[in-house]
């Protein structure tokens, strides 16, 4: 990873991991994701790691972060550091997505 890419991901990362930030991104509109995965043939996509990507994607543009290699190392570097129970609000997310797609 050359050096400016490395820097881009340090400061998203930073940015994701900052505490005004960081409880926005547990949260998400399940109806919006249903509506919008409802078209996907495959709902074992719907995974909780999926979704915390989705919503970095969406904090990404918020802040015109737009090169996709930082936007990916930045969410397994934020991925691997959050607490179970962090984690597992996304399960949970996932979860519900995939019953209401079945639904």
């Amino acid at each position: 990873m050359d050096t400016n890419t490395k820097r881009e991901v340090e400061n998203f990362v930073s940015h994701l991991q900052n505490p005004v930030i960081f409880p926005g991104l547990l949260q998400l509109d399940i109806n919006s994701y249903i509506r919008t995965l409802q078209q996907k043939v495959n709902i074992k996509q719907v995974t909780a790691y999926n979704l915390f990507k989705k919503r970095i994607t969406e904090e990404s543009r918020l802040i015109n972060v737009t090169d996709g290699k930082v936007i990916g190392l930045s969410a397994n570097i934020v991925w691997r550091n959050m607490a179970s129970a962090q984690k597992n609000v996304f399960v949970i997310y996932a979860r519900q997505v995939r019953s209401s797609i079945r639904n």
